[in-house]
């Protein structure tokens, strides 16, 4: 009894450590609907000469650029920085990290990135945060 008490301790004390460890974040692919509509929007958003764009623009701190200049991020280490950065920027410091497999991630000119994770948020609209390539966060919506 004492051995499976002492083995159920241990487990215990380690488990947290164990599952910060395994927290994961990934990005979803340029082909997805939700990335393809959150691209879409940025691209309008950084192009238009629009007044209201305009506004939006300075307030987002996004560069004016061309659509070619609005990227889908793939690549997983760039996926890992962001799903951090964006945890970091919409929790309180020392909440527990948790896994996102939901976000999309823009790369916009050369030093913004535009992170949404569609499944925080109100309504299930998602939250869009924007980074620059230090990952600071500049802007964003509230969850």
């Amino acid at each position: 009894m004492r051995i499976r008490h002492t083995a159920l301790l241990l487990a215990m004390a380690t488990a947290p450590i164990c599952s910060a460890a395994a927290q994961t974040y990934a990005c979803l692919s340029a082909s997805d609907s939700l990335t393809i509509n959150l691209r879409t929007h940025i691209v309008w958003l950084v192009t238009t000469a629009d007044t209201s764009a305009a506004n939006d623009r300075v307030m987002y701190q996004l560069p004016m650029t061309t659509t070619n200049k609005v990227t889908v991020v793939t690549n997983a280490n760039l996926c890992s920085q962001a799903g951090a950065a964006y945890h970091s920027a919409v929790t309180p410091p020392g909440t527990p990290a948790v896994s996102r497999t939901v976000m999309s991630v823009l790369k916009v000119g050369n030093d913004r990135y535009v992170v949404r994770d569609w499944s925080h948020g109100a309504g299930g609209y998602g939250s869009t945060m924007v980074f620059d390539k230090h990952w600071n966060a500049l802007a964003g919506t509230s969850p």
